[in-house]
């Protein structure tokens, strides 16, 4: 019935599972404002009221966008209610809800991102006069509660502010929630007990032209702060906060003061002051001094791979003032005040299974110049000291992900060591175990992240460490003596040095790119290296035909290698590429299966241990095989050329030019027990030619002079492309010839289509 009179009454309404969509365009009409108001129409007739008991939303999407204002927000209302008398001009709105907001934006900054608000609210509603009053209103964000009062009027020129919000019982994340999450990076999971108070005002006018006054004060007394970064508290914390839009309301004007903080980490205190004003141009006044305890500390590091901490690091009057432009660039960093020291004692790390320690050292800054003096790292099978200066420390750290301003830290600094494992130390930045489980497009995700991060970090270095390590170990590989530089510039890493290793000395000169798909090019010059240790700490480079267990020697070699990766830090072994020129002198070779295929026409006694004089080549790895231009063995067991390639599958084709005059003599001597090496000269005997093809597993041996000889002649064509492009490298690489005595006794004019064979021919294989 109360339909029929002024006053209409609505005990319930309820609305759930759907969504609202609130749009103002630039000219401020909203889509909501639909009705068009009768010209004739007087107060007495549109002053009907209504009366609700509970209206009532659930689950209902808010979406909100105000381009006149450059303001937008997403909302889900879990649970609100709503009750009051209404009337077409003055009324009462009581409400409480549950809203999850998913963000808010306000003049491009996003507030309360994926954050829990609720309120409890009374509000007197005049819309003749556009004045909302706020009395006593409960807002709640996360976990913290907020008084509000005051009100709120649109005027004909924007909307008036004035508003008070406080809060005795606070906490410290309940402010970083109503603010900016860009304000408070790293912060955001800190929390706080203690006596926390707070306090804000916004006062004025808004609109396109201009803002109302923004003042926030918050405090901590007696308090403490914890996060997950801690392993423990810090205790006994109080500290000032000052936020202000200052004089002109705006970002130019605005100031943050953070003052008298004052902490304990394990009772060893802790003080920070922290000035910034002209949030348009930064202005930075920085300061900090205390004692770090590395078992509580660590965690602030951000490295997932550290468990733990130990030992302290002392900071000394470490301080920073200047604008935020000039500190990022290195051109005007002279006029940004800088210094102070950080100083080591025995501050360790538990990384995986690892500790690294930095036993002692000292880092002092003096203006853009740092220093670091007797800086010594123990663990992971290191004991490593840095000395040396840099520069440009500041813009480096300030510096964006991407280094647009192409900032270089410059610097010069020596790298001595005891001891050096490169493996353990490398396993820092590898994947975790668990990682490397991950999906495949996960872990490509990973490894391509751990590639941009070393290029990141390699475009800002500019410098020299001069290296000198007294032992070193990588993978297999054994050094000693290693003195040399590495050299930054550019993405790039340039090492040369020389080093004790293998039994003999080698020589290395490389150069790293890191940017994009990184690239290696490297030069090993090896002198009187063993060679059995040369193939065992290199890993038989991968293949198996022949082992560190079967050669013997010494090994003199010049190697060329060019290495190609892809974004994602897979090796691409279609495209490495390797040059080599290698001599072997007093050579032996043992258990070589391969060879004892010959025993038909030499004693297989001597196939099993083969010992050869000189022997030099050139060899090339290109398309993932093995490239063996011809080249003549002079051994015990028999003397040959041999030409051939070998895949990385273990695919073959090898070429053999065998003396038929020591095949004949040799069928009817006894095993030579002194391993002597048959001499050269066979004048007037023929030579027999045979072609090994196949697999490892799986090879045949055939009679072919004509293959064979022909193969031998492009051979000769590769020879002296690898032998240019060596010398392009290193200069003149000496080659042994093979003996002139030892031509074919026709001068190799046999008639097309003729074959040549002794008595017996060998063919077989497996």
């Amino acid at each position: 019935l109360s339909l029929f009179g002024s006053k209409i009454k609505v005990h319930s309404v309820v609305i759930s599972d759907g969504g609202l969509n609130i749009e103002i365009g630039r000219d401020g009409k909203a889509n909501y404002d639909i009705f068009r108001e009768a010209p004739d129409e007087t107060d007495d007739e549109t002053s009907a009221t209504i009366s609700l008991e509970q209206a009532r939303l659930r689950n209902i999407e808010l979406s909100y966008s105000d381009k006149s204002t450059e303001q937008e927000a997403s909302i889900l209302v879990e649970d609100a209610t709503f009750s009051g008398e209404f009337s077409s001009e003055q009324f009462s709105l009581k409400s409480q809800a549950s809203l999850l907001s998913h963000y808010v934006n306000l003049d491009g900054l996003r507030y309360l991102a994926n954050k829990s608000v609720g309120y409890d609210a009374l509000i007197a509603v005049n819309l003749k006069e556009g004045t909302y009053k706020l009395d006593n209103v409960l807002l709640n964000v996360e976990d913290s509660a907020f008084k509000v009062d005051g009100s709120i009027e649109n005027w004909e020129s924007g909307t008036y502010f004035d508003l008070y919000a406080s809060s005795d019982n606070g906490k410290l994340e309940g402010v970083f929630s109503l603010l900016p999450a860009e304000y408070f990076k790293g912060l955001e999971d800190f929390t706080s007990t203690g006596n926390f108070a707070f306090n804000a005002l916004v006062k004025g006018q808004y609109n396109k032209k201009q803002s109302p006054e923004v003042r926030v004060e918050f405090g901590l007394e007696d308090g403490r702060l914890s996060s997950p970064k801690l392993a423990g508290p810090l205790k006994d914390v109080s500290f000032n906060a000052v936020f202000s839009n200052g004089k002109y309301r705006d970002n130019s004007s605005s100031s943050f003061t953070l003052e008298n903080f004052k902490g304990y980490f394990n009772r060893e205190l802790v003080e920070m002051r922290l000035q910034v004003s002209d949030f348009d141009n930064p202005k930075i006044d920085f300061y900090l001094d205390g004692v770090l305890p590395m078992s509580s500390a660590y965690g602030l590091l951000g490295n997932p791979k550290i468990m733990g901490g130990e030992g302290e690091v002392e900071i000394k009057n470490l301080h920073l003032k200047g604008a935020y432009d000039d500190m990022r660039d290195p051109a005007r960093i002279a006029r940004v005040q800088a210094g102070g020291e950080l100083e080591f004692d025995d501050a360790g790390l538990s990384i995986d299974e690892e500790k690294l320690v930095l036993d002692r050292g000292l880092l002092k800054l003096e203006g853009n110049r740092l220093s670091v003096e007797n800086l010594r790292l123990e663990g992971a099978g290191s004991d490593v000291t840095f000395h040396g200066a840099a520069y440009n420390l500041i813009p480096v750290l300030f510096a964006d992900s991407l280094n647009s301003r192409r900032v270089e830290l410059v610097f010069e600094a020596s790298l001595s060591a005891s001891q050096l494992d490169i493996d353990r130390l490398m396993q820092f930045s590898a994947l975790s175990p668990e990682e490397e489980q991950a999906p495949e497009p996960v872990v490509d995700s990973l490894r391509t992240a751990q590639i941009q991060q070393r290029q990141l970090v390699t475009s800002f270095l500019k410098g020299t460490f001069n290296a000198d390590f007294e032992r070193f170990n990588y993978n297999l590989i054994e050094g000693q003596s290693f003195t040399g530089k590495l050299d930054f510039d550019n993405n790039t890493m340039a090492v040369k040095g020389e080093v004790e290793a293998m039994g003999g000395h080698i020589s290395l000169d490389g150069l790293t790119t890191f940017d994009g798909r990184p690239q290696l090019k490297a030069k090993l010059t090896a002198q009187h290296v063993e060679a059995s240790e040369f193939f065992r700490q290199s890993e038989n480079f991968g293949q198996d035909v022949l082992t560190d267990q079967q050669l013997k020697g010494t090994l003199d070699a010049r190697i060329a290698i060019y290495a190609f990766w892809d974004e994602e830090g897979n090796f691409l072994m279609d495209k490495l590429r390797v040059l080599a020129g290698i001599g072997i002198t007093n050579g032996e070779l043992a258990g070589m299966k391969m060879l004892e295929s010959f025993s038909t026409f030499v004693n297989i006694k001597d196939l099993q241990h083969i010992k050869f004089v000189d022997m030099q080549n050139f060899l090339e790895v290109r398309n993932q095989r093995i490239y063996l231009p011809a080249m003549f063995i002079r051994s015990n067991a028999l003397n040959l050329t041999i030409s051939g390639e070998h895949s990385f599958d273990n695919e073959l084709n090898y070429n053999i030019k065998v003396n038929a005059g020591q095949v004949l003599a040799d069928r009817f001597k006894r095993h030579d027990p002194g391993l002597q090496p048959k001499a050269t000269r066979r004048n007037g005997w023929f030579n027999l030619y045979y072609r090994i093809f196949g697999t490892l597993d799986d090879y045949k041996i055939q009679s072919a002079k004509r293959r064979v000889k022909s193969e031998f002649e492009l051979s000769e064509i590769r020879k002296r492309d690898i032998q240019r492009a060596l010398e392009a490298e290193f200069g003149p690489v000496k080659l042994i010839q093979e003996p002139a005595d030892w031509e074919d006794a026709d001068g190799g004019n046999t008639p097309a289509g003729e074959e040549e064979y002794l008595d017996f021919d060998l063919e077989g294989g497996r």
